[in-house]
């Protein structure tokens, strides 16, 4: 009996596991394009963006109705760049969720930009997320970055308040776009 359980839980998790071929494809065209964009090119959207997102959508976070429309003029129907932008726009909605409301009081006491600050906190944290692909074994980077996002948060994490190396449980969108971000980056 125990051996069918454990049988049962074994292939529970690998079909679970399993990428959905359509997901997998998303996962590598949106880690292609933030990688074409280079770091220029990275850099100006995520400003873009932010900055946009600030003076247009007046909400915290942004309405997604809101950053969709900014992404789309920001890109000038350039699908690759919207692409990337899915990843940029969804870790700008996601920022409040990565660091925690102490760690951005101390960032605009200690920055001049605070923008350029967010985004240095938000790297090292994406990089404490890119660390747990080590152990992913996957033929592909997005395929890696698709198994993680898919199997992490099986177990919940919860992290205190300032820790920068705890990675919080996050939805499959979440952790890709800020995976996809930064392995697209690291390139």
């Amino acid at each position: 009996m125990r051996a069918l359980v454990a049988a049962a839980i074994v292939l529970g998790l690998a079909t679970t596991a399993a990428a959905d071929p359509d997901r997998l494809d998303y996962v590598a065209r949106v880690l292609d394009a933030t990688q074409a964009l280079g770091a220029t090119g990275r850099a100006n959207l995520e400003r873009d963006l932010y900055s946009a997102a600030r003076t247009e959508c007046r909400t915290t976070p942004p309405a997604v109705a809101c950053l969709t429309e900014v992404a789309h003029r920001a890109c000038k129907n350039d699908d690759r760049c919207e692409l990337a932008a899915d990843a940029a726009v969804t870790n700008l909605r996601a920022a409040n969720d990565w660091v925690d409301q102490a760690t951005r009081a101390g960032l605009v006491r200690a920055s001049t930009d605070y923008r350029v600050a967010l985004a240095a906190e938000l790297h090292k944290r994406f990089a404490a997320l890119a660390a747990e692909l080590v152990v992913v074994d996957a033929p592909t980077p997005a395929a890696a970055i698709d198994r993680l996002c898919a199997t992490r948060d099986r177990v919940v994490h919860a992290c205190r308040a300032g820790d920068p190396a705890c990675v919080p449980s996050l939805p499959w969108s979440r952790c890709v776009a800020a995976l996809v971000w930064y392995v697209g980056g690291a390139r």
